[in-house]
């Protein structure tokens, strides 16, 4: 096949730690495959170590006047975290996404039925769909497709990145374990608003969710999601009183079953939630911060981002 000097301009953003290291290995023919769809890529990796975060490149070109026709993100669910909130900043939120999804859980791009192979990602740039989904605004910040609070939530973000990178999913359920006992025990006293209601408990764990899976996990509840209806989906669970208890939501969410007395499921498009203390929060895997109060809502078709033409037939 003669490639055909690019007509299109790319930005790639590659996360080369993501999942176990896939992005590192296949860059070389991610480009390649780039350039046979006639596209010219300008190609960043991201270090944030380094000061090279994916905020900063986007400001900066942003800022030297440059023009893309795509943006291409190459990592995990939380590397397209930070290309939506650098894009929402930027107000570049119109330019469609390309997600190459190399993590290790990639609940996003399941939801989406967006392929992790070069080839099959970089094929949606001629015969994909350009998809506007809402994505959520959790005070100044963006998320995809879930803010969650409490019960395993830093299990994401604190698991080592060498062990990800060894074994994979596997290490987020082995620090998952490790955690466990401390973790099933926490009580969050949350004073939740939504809708005209108000509801007041003490909560094991809370999400608010746009996607049909979490950490892999699915229930009837996440499968009904919608991504561009302008709603979200909140699922909480109460604190438990005692063993016993956490034995029976243990074995409700391996079911997948969220219609026990210790589960909340509503819909919505805001909610509001305020503790009597300091509150760890997740932001797609990310570390959302520890805050007392938050105000979560939905951003209506903010972002496109290109699917497979069967997500929308």
């Amino acid at each position: 096949m003669e490639i055909r000097i690019g007509d299109r301009k790319l930005l790639l953003l590659y996360n080369a730690s993501a999942g176990t290291g896939v992005a590192r290995r296949n860059l070389y023919q991610l480009i390649t495959q780039l350039a046979e769809k006639g596209c010219e890529t300008v190609a960043y990796p991201i270090l944030p170590k380094r000061g090279l975060t994916t905020e900063r490149i986007v400001e900066t070109l942003k800022e030297r006047g440059q023009h893309f026709d795509y943006i291409a993100c190459c990592g995990g669910d939380g590397t397209l975290n930070h290309l939506v909130n650098a894009l929402m900043q930027a107000g570049w939120n119109e330019i469609p996404v390309l997600y190459v999804p190399t993590g290790t859980t990639n609940d996003f791009a399941r939801s989406l039925h967006i392929p992790g192979d070069p080839a099959r990602s970089a094929a949606l740039l001629d015969h994909g769909q350009a998809f506007c989904y809402d994505i959520g605004q959790f005070e100044n910040r963006y998320f995809n497709y879930v803010a969650a609070f409490g019960a395993f939530t830093a299990v994401s973000y604190e698991t080592d990145q060498n062990m990800k990178n060894a074994i994979g999913y596997a290490a987020y359920i082995l620090t998952g374990v490790l955690s466990a006992s401390d973790s099933l025990m926490s009580r969050i006293h949350m004073r939740i608003e939504h809708d005209g209601i108000i509801e007041e408990d003490a909560y094991l764990f809370g999400a608010v969710s746009n996607t049909t899976s979490v950490a892999g996990i699915k229930s009837p509840a996440l499968s009904k999601a919608e991504m561009d209806d302008g709603m979200f989906e909140v699922i909480l669970i109460k604190a438990p009183d005692d063993l016993n208890d956490v034995r029976e939501i243990l074995q409700s969410l391996a079911q997948g079953n969220t219609e026990g007395g210790y589960f909340r499921v509503f819909r919505t498009d805001e909610v509001r939630f305020a503790a009597d203390q300091e509150v760890s929060w997740t932001l797609d895997g990310e570390n959302g911060g520890e805050i007392e109060s938050a105000v979560v809502r939905v951003m209506p078709k903010a972002v496109r981002i290109l699917v497979p033409d069967r997500r929308l037939s």
